[in-house]
């Protein structure tokens, strides 16, 4: 298997690492990208995609939550429009959430801390296609903890939470809504829900020996209900464009998005967010221990993760997300990139993926020698 794809010369060090993950089966199928001021320094791939068809430049990949930083997008580009307040009350734009929930705020919501972190109800892959009904779960579900006193990673919620804000706003899913706001206007390679063409660009997941979970209550937020790659190998799956785990994606264009945020950059004389909205909405942080990760994390009052370890380089303004399995993506504004990394081969790890972190040490080496 031999990598393929875009590589600046002074780059080639990140081609023979990741040559190396595919020789060694670190790796099976995986593309990692960096773009600099609309600038392609790096998009290499390579590896399969399904029975041995190789991996090429349409490839796409279920991310999981890394997901997350891409609908963070949506709502940074609803900023920048007056349409959504953080500091406002959720039932200000959703009337039917305020039944024991009434003082959390939107930022409450993004910054995971309004405590319907998790399902209290028994809930089944199948039922988290069934948006409708996870909405009136959750409408009618009591907080764990007051708003703002605890955070709490709200891994499956999430995305119905936010999404539904969006819905509620302007009368869009967050599929058409994404649609007609980013991915259309700035030509990405990314969707919430397929269209038909979609799947023969897709990339099904291989799981390998999965880390075991205590069963705790933090630890429900991940596993109720449980991770299951077969699953979301499925057309329904596919097709459900579940927010907060379920994007599909190339690494190229999800290097395109963080490198449009971090260098406050037209395409075609338009913005998501200008500078200064931009650089305010990341200064609005909450930094504790996030209970459910167990680990200190800085969550924005609107959904991206700022720098914490080598997982977004190595200055303290980059933000993005990761997810589940290896993928990951951010944008680092002192740098002015963007970077992403998506993977065929799902790391079961909860902690970062070596795999990334250790092409990203290797580009931040590469940045500092030139």
């Amino acid at each position: 298997m031999i990598v393929r794809g875009v590589c600046a010369p002074k780059f080639e060090e990140l081609k023979d690492l990741f040559q190396k993950y595919l020789n060694d089966k670190t790796e099976i199928g995986a593309n990692f990208s960096i773009i600099k001021n609309q600038e392609i320094l790096v998009n290499i791939y390579g590896g399969e995609k399904n029975n041995k068809e190789p991996w090429d430049e349409t490839t796409i990949v279920n991310t999981f939550s890394l997901s997350k930083g891409i609908y963070a997008s949506c709502i940074a580009s609803l900023i920048e429009r007056k349409e959504i307040n953080l500091d406002k009350r959720v039932s200000y734009y959703w009337p039917e959430f305020s039944y024991n929930k009434k003082d959390i705020k939107v930022k409450d919501i993004l910054s995971h801390q309004s405590g319907i972190y998790r399902f209290k109800t028994k809930i089944t892959n199948e039922d988290l296609l069934d948006f409708d009904k996870i909405i009136d779960i959750l409408e009618n579900q009591e907080p764990d903890h007051k708003p703002g006193e605890k955070t709490f990673y709200h891994a499956k919620t999430h995305g119905y939470l936010v999404e539904n804000l969006i819905r509620k706003i302007t009368n869009l899913s967050l599929k058409k809504f994404f649609k007609k706001n980013l991915s259309s206007l700035y030509n990405l390679n990314f969707n919430f829900g397929f269209e038909e063409q979609d799947f023969k660009n897709v990339c099904d997941l291989v799981e390998t020996k999965r880390e075991s979970l205590e069963t705790t209550k933090e630890i429900t937020a991940f596993n109720n209900p449980k991770h299951e790659a077969s699953f979301y190998n499925s057309r329904k799956w596919r097709l459900g464009g579940v927010a907060s785990m379920g994007g599909h994606g190339s690494s190229l264009s999800i290097a395109k998005l963080y490198d449009l945020l971090a260098n406050d950059l037209k395409c075609d004389n338009k913005k998501i967010i200008s500078r200064q909205n931009f650089r305010d909405i990341l200064n609005q942080s909450n930094f504790r221990i996030d209970e459910t990760l167990k680990l200190p994390i800085k969550w924005t009052y609107s959904g991206f993760i700022l720098r914490g370890g080598w997982m977004f380089g190595k200055n303290k303004e980059a933000f993005g997300h990761n997810g589940w399995g290896g993928c990951l993506g951010f944008g680092d504004p002192v740098k002015g990139i963007g970077i992403a990394y998506v993977t065929k081969k799902i790391n079961p790890s909860m902690s970062a993926d070596t795999r990334a972190v250790n092409l990203i040490k290797k580009t931040y080496e590469i940045f500092d020698r030139n």
